[in-house]
C-alpha cells in the first residue's frame, strides 16, 4: 500500500509540473520576415533570426516566441533585445550549443499580427562594432487561430447596459421636475420680487469731484479772512477813505477849471 500510494503521489506532482509549464500543445509555427525599420527591404540582421516562430494563444493573446541565434566568433549573445512591440521581452533564455554558437530565445504578447511588429536590438561586438537598431517583423497571419472574446467581459457589459436608462426614460423623469421648478418659485425669486417692490432708501452722494463756482469760493475767503484778520479790516477802511479824498480833490480840480474862464473875464483878461 505504501509503495501505490508513492506511485500516486508521484503522479500527480508530474501532472501539476506540466500544467504550471506553458502549454504548447497548439503551438504553431508562423513565418516572418526582418526588414528594415518602417521599410519593405530585408534588414541586414536577417540571418541572425531563425524562421519560423512559434504562435500559442494564451489569455486570449498571442504569444510569439521567436529565436536569435549567432556565430561564436562574434562572442557570446552579441544581440540583445530592448523592447519589441512596445514591451519588454518576456521569458529570455540564452543557451550555447556544442560548437560555441549562441542561441536567444525572448517572448512578447500580442493581439493582432496583421499590423507590422517593431523592435529594437542593441549589438555589441567587441572592439568591432557596437549600436541601437530599430527592425520591424512581418508575420505571415493566415493560418493563425482567431482569439477568443472573454465571455466575462461580454457578461459585464450586458448587465451595464441593462441597469443605465434610456435616454426615453431620463426625458420622462426629467420632464416633471424641470414643471415643479418653473411652477414652484424660489426663495432667491421671492427675495428678489419684494425687494423689487420696496422703494429704495439710498440717498444719492455728491460727487466729490465737482468743482464750485469761483465766485462762491472768492466770497467764502474773504469772509473767512475777514473773521480771522481784523487787521486787514482796518486796513481796507483806511484805503477806502484815501480813495474817496482822491476823489474828492479831482473832483474839485475839474470844479475850479471849469470857473477859470469866467474868473479871467471879470479880470477882463479875455
Amino acid at each position: 500500500m505504501k509503495v501505490l500510494t508513492k506511485i500516486g503521489l508521484s503522479i500527480l506532482l508530474f501532472i501539476g509540473f506540466l500544467a504550471a509549464l506553458p502549454t504548447s500543445v497548439n503551438a504553431q509555427s508562423i513565418s516572418y520576415r526582418s526588414l528594415k525599420y518602417g521599410t519593405n527591404q530585408n534588414s541586414m540582421a536577417t540571418g541572425y533570426f531563425v524562421r519560423p516562430a512559434t504562435v500559442i494563444v494564451r489569455n486570449h493573446e498571442y504569444y510569439v516566441t521567436m529565436q536569435i541565434k549567432t556565430a561564436k566568433s562574434l562572442s557570446a549573445f552579441p544581440v540583445k533585445v530592448d523592447w519589441v512591440d512596445g514591451q519588454r521581452p518576456k521569458n529570455v533564455r540564452k543557451i550555447k550549443d556544442a560548437a560555441g554558437n549562441s542561441h536567444l530565445y525572448y517572448s512578447f504578447y500580442t493581439t493582432n499580427l496583421k499590423k507590422r511588429i517593431n523592435a529594437k536590438l542593441a549589438i555589441d561586438v567587441p572592439k568591432v562594432y557596437k549600436a541601437h537598431h530599430l527592425i520591424t517583423f512581418k508575420f505571415n497571419s493566415a493560418n493563425l487561430p482567431s482569439l477568443k472574446v472573454n465571455q466575462k467581459k461580454h457578461h459585464a457589459a450586458a448587465v451595464t447596459n441593462s441597469t443605465m436608462p434610456t435616454k426615453a426614460s431620463q426625458s420622462s423623469h426629467s420632464k416633471p421636475a424641470v414643471a415643479q421648478m418653473k411652477t414652484t418659485p424660489t426663495k432667491a425669486s421671492s427675495i428678489n420680487a419684494s425687494t423689487d417692490k420696496q422703494p429704495s432708501k439710498t440717498k444719492t452722494k455728491k460727487d466729490p469731484k465737482k468743482k464750485k463756482s469761483p465766485l462762491k469760493s472768492r466770497n467764502q475767503i474773504s469772509l473767512v479772512n475777514r473773521r480771522l484778520h481784523p487787521a486787514l479790516i482796518k486796513r481796507h477802511q483806511i484805503k477806502q477813505s484815501r480813495d474817496i479824498s482822491q476823489l474828492m480833490t479831482a473832483a474839485g480840480l475839474l470844479v475850479g477849471l471849469s470857473s477859470l474862464p469866467q474868473f479871467l473875464l471879470v479880470l477882463g483878461f479875455i
